[in-house]
């Protein structure tokens, strides 16, 4: 990941996403609940968990991963969430080493990665048999400023500067080794919006059209 967020402190970060103009840390506590529930995961692989937002959500899940380069986040994370097991890890780096899991989730992180495809190749060896990847994409309206202004703006600073972002269709042609199995768009405010893409690996059997379908 960016090495700018080493910097930012995990309450800024935190009270940004929670601006009401900003909107993503409600939608990401959403779609996290929606994808343990839809999924019926035993076990979670949470990308960039930071602090751990939404985890309340996998209090019924037996196994819980979360992964993130900040060490300070992941401290806050395990104050909060003590049955968790928190991993600090570079997904630049590739996809974590860990035994292999049901629901795998990321959201405003793959931004962060230079190398996408190739983390995605690492993640479905990363996935039970049956197993997901549920994530979140930001994508931003013709009309809607890049960068939201904020009272972090200045701490996020950083971190904006190593944003990379991804559209949806840049995502799926990424995802060679990954088939969709459902999306939806989720409006935020300020015309931005997330393209929420669940996906599992695709069969060997499966063509490039039929994985980009």
């Amino acid at each position: 990941m960016a090495k700018a967020w080493l910097g930012v402190e995990l309450s800024d970060y935190e009270r940004h996403v929670e601006l009401e103009h900003v909107g993503q840390a409600a939608a990401i506590r959403e779609c996290l609940a929606k994808a343990i529930g839809e999924s019926r995961a035993k076990s979670v692989l949470y990308l960039g968990c930071a602090g751990g937002n939404g985890l309340e959500a996998a209090a019924g899940v037996e196994r819980v991963v979360g992964v993130d380069l900040n060490p300070g986040y992941l401290e806050t994370a395990a104050q909060r969430y003590p049955n968790a097991e928190f991993l600090r890890w570079d997904l630049n780096d590739g996809a974590p080493h860990i035994t292999p899991v049901d629901l795998i989730f990321g959201a405003l992180v793959l931004e962060y990665v230079a190398d996408v495809e190739a983390l995605l190749r690492g993640l479905a060896s990363r996935v039970n048999p049956g197993g997901r990847l549920a994530v979140l994409v930001l994508g931003v309206r013709d009309d809607a400023p890049a960068v939201l202004p904020s009272p972090y703006s200045a701490a996020l600073a950083g971190v904006g500067a190593e944003y990379r972002g991804i559209a949806r269709d840049g995502f799926v042609a990424m995802a060679t080794g990954w088939r969709i199995v459902s999306e939806r768009e989720i409006a935020l405010p300020s015309g931005k919006y997330f393209s929420e893409l669940t996906l599992r690996p695709a069969p060997a059997q499966y063509t490039a059209n039929d994985i980009r379908a």
